[in-house]
């Protein structure tokens, strides 16, 4: 079978074999030379070709020249002695990017009433074995194949995903990074994004983020952490050569604690951390957060769902406040595993100190696609920025307009300045020598939402100088509600969002003028999350969404708006689940053939209705379920969002 259909998060994904590749894990050493593999394994009959390593997997990718030779390779290389794993390597939905290689082990969570014994016996069916439990999935673990196993984990994880006992099973999965830069040699000597004068060609006056506003209370603060997650770090540099900067450094590419670019091209963190967190040491350049701490986290150029998992716990268990991400998936089509989701999640809602949550933020990306749709007959699925706790940041250039290369879509949260033709290009550390982008030990042009997202981190950062009890859904709330409406003619802003610049360009004057309370606006005690969902509600079936309210507040008041696509709403159901069980239901059943469904139900107009949550803690799971009741008709779950006041 070359092709296999799998539920991975809430979306169907076919499986296709890579016709000339695949990846070797060996049972000691690695196979990460042509030489290594033919002394581990004995010589393929076959050419082959050593293409990558998937370093935090200890996996090796190979290509075969004649693609009629894959087979009887790879059975030859499973005979070895040495050899642990041989598997083939899957396309995802034919996106661009591919060359997701199945790593032996699985994510299986089984429904909560089956038991002990029940879970024991699918285990041995299958031949899996249990590595460990997920607390931030209930009734979840990770567990591996071993020789009972008859079959991949695809193949297995296709035939779990059809049994009444369980919940989810995916297989995990490593996957090549695209780290979201658009590297470039124009010179640029001066930092626009922070202060624009528009005083030469390609800068409008305004087009930045406020940073002196915001710098007359703050410049950040040691108590606060930055984690930059990406491909590596020139950590004697001066700009964060400095005393106290730089906490718990860590590399997962090769598997020490030294962060230090490692290949020939590992250049793109150095400028990342140079946006957010450059010191102010009168040289140089300065990032947005000066004087927050450095967490510098070292990726390997190959994601699994265990290697996402490992990178967001280190940060968890190590403290950061803030987690930036300038990449995502090689392929365009890539929905989150549950553990992928369910990390991420962990860390957004819980990670912080006192459990407030990190911020998480992703670079949108810089293929002009949207997030979640098509393109060109292409599907764009771009799991990480689509997480409902993540802040996906998009790109506007010096002139305050649209990158053209930023990624867009309902689920974008924001914008920041960076680069895009004709506009000007970013400033910031570079690693130093030869191999850096350029000679010197800064680059004049860094771009891309790779250089949006870490401006958005500082800032983030210098919200939580101030205020470091915020919670991150509180941090994300503040930076969208203070953001400007740029290009309105252009950005097609509907209820303050735009596809191509979400909540609008982040202002950090005014964000921080918010959290000190010397703004025309004052901090809210009003908190309101929104997930943009965009999920198909299944013919006479039911999804489920969760927005999780991190505040240990009651519930003074209660606001809920739903947003849902139908063609028949007479068909639906809605009903609202608070944290502590107790059942509000939204919608049963009304409206007849009308189309569509687009409500905000109040507790100050409808007490009644909401009698059982209001005086009760707001802390924890919200959930949304959408029940399609009768045949035929289907529709889409948009939106979905809750207000709470308290205090």
């Amino acid at each position: 079978m070359d092709e296999i259909k799998l539920k991975r998060g809430s979306r169907d994904v076919i499986f296709r074999k890579l016709p000339h590749h695949f990846a070797v894990r060996l049972k000691q050493g690695k196979a990460s030379s042509d030489a290594a593999l033919e002394s581990a394994c004995g010589a393929p009959k076959a050419e082959t070709h050593h293409i990558d390593s998937a370093t935090v997997e200890k996996m090796d990718v190979f290509a075969v020249r004649d693609a009629n030779q894959l087979e009887g390779t790879m059975d030859e290389l499973r005979k070895a002695p040495l050899s642990d794993v041989v598997t083939h390597l899957y396309a995802l939905d034919d996106t661009p990017g591919g060359g997701a290689i199945p790593t032996g082990t699985m994510t299986l969570q089984f429904k909560s009433d089956v038991s002990r014994e029940e879970r024991e016996r699918v285990l041995e069916t299958f031949g899996l074995e249990v590595l460990e439990e997920l607390d931030f999935l209930p009734n979840g673990y990770t567990v591996r194949l071993t020789d009972a196993s008859t079959e991949n984990p695809l193949k297995i994880a296709a035939k779990l995903q059809s049994r009444p006992e369980i919940e989810v099973a995916e297989p995990d999965l490593s996957v090549q990074i695209s780290f979201k830069h658009i590297p470039a040699d124009t010179l640029y000597p001066q930092q626009w994004h922070l202060k624009n004068r528009g005083d030469r060609i390609g800068l409008t006056a305004g087009a930045d983020v406020k940073a002196e506003e915001a710098w007359d209370h703050t410049r950040g603060s040691r108590d606060i952490v930055i984690c930059i997650m990406d491909d590596g770090f020139d950590l004697e540099h001066s700009d964060f050569q400095v005393s106290g900067k730089i906490v718990a450094p860590r590399d997962f590419g090769d598997e020490d604690f030294d962060p230090s670019p490692g290949l020939e091209d590992d250049n793109h963190g150095t400028a990342c951390a140079g946006v957010a967190i450059a010191e102010e040491n009168g040289g140089g350049v300065v990032g947005l957060a000066p004087r927050c701490a450095f967490m510098p986290i070292r990726t390997s150029r190959w994601i699994s769902d265990e290697s996402i998992k490992t990178l967001f716990q280190y940060a968890i268990d190590h403290h950061a406040d803030v987690i930036s991400c300038s990449w995502s998936a090689g392929a365009w089509n890539f929905p989150l595993s549950a553990k992928m989701h369910g990390i991420i999640r962990k860390a957004a809602t819980q990670g912080r100190r006192n459990g407030r949550g990190c911020v998480v933020l992703f670079a949108a990306g810089n293929e002009s696609r949207p997030l979640d749709g098509e393109k060109d007959g292409q599907v764009s699925h771009q799991g990480f920025a689509m997480h409902p706790n993540v802040m996906a940041v998009g790109a506007s250039n010096s002139l305050d307009k649209h990158s053209s290369y930023s990624n867009f879509g309902p689920e974008l949260a924001f914008c920041a300045p960076s680069s895009g033709s004709p506009g000007r290009r970013i400033v910031t550390t570079d690693r130093r020598g030869v191999r850096g982008y350029s000679a010197d030990d800064y680059t004049l042009g860094f771009g891309g939402t790779s250089s949006a997202t870490p401006l958005a981190a500082g800032l983030a950062g210098l919200i939580l100088a101030l205020d470091p009890d915020l919670g991150s859904a509180e941090v994300k709330r503040i930076m969208m509600d203070t953001a400007d409406k740029i290009d309105e003619s252009n950005g097609d802003y509907t209820e303050g969002h735009s596809p191509l610049y979400g909540h609008g360009r982040i202002n950090a004057g005014r964000a921080v003028g918010l959290v000190t309370g010397e703004s025309e606006a004052r901090l809210p005690r009003v908190l309101y999350m929104e997930h943009r969902v965009n999920r198909s509600i299944p013919d006479q079936g039911e999804i489920d969404d969760i927005i999780t309210f991190p505040l240990e507040v009651d519930c003074r008041e209660l606001e809920v708006n739903v947003q849902i696509r139908h063609t028949w709403r007479g068909d639906l159901r809605v009903l609202l689940m608070s944290p502590q069980g107790a059942e509000i239901l939204l919608v049963d059943r009304t409206g007849g053939s009308q189309d569509d469904i687009t409500l905000s139900l109040r507790s100050s107009d409808d007490p009644g209705l909401f009698s059982t949550v209001l005086g009760a803690s707001a802390s924890g799971e919200w959930r949304l379920r959408v029940m399609d009741m009768a045949r035929q008709d289907v529709g889409v779950l948009a939106r979905w969002g809750l207000a709470v006041t308290y205090g």
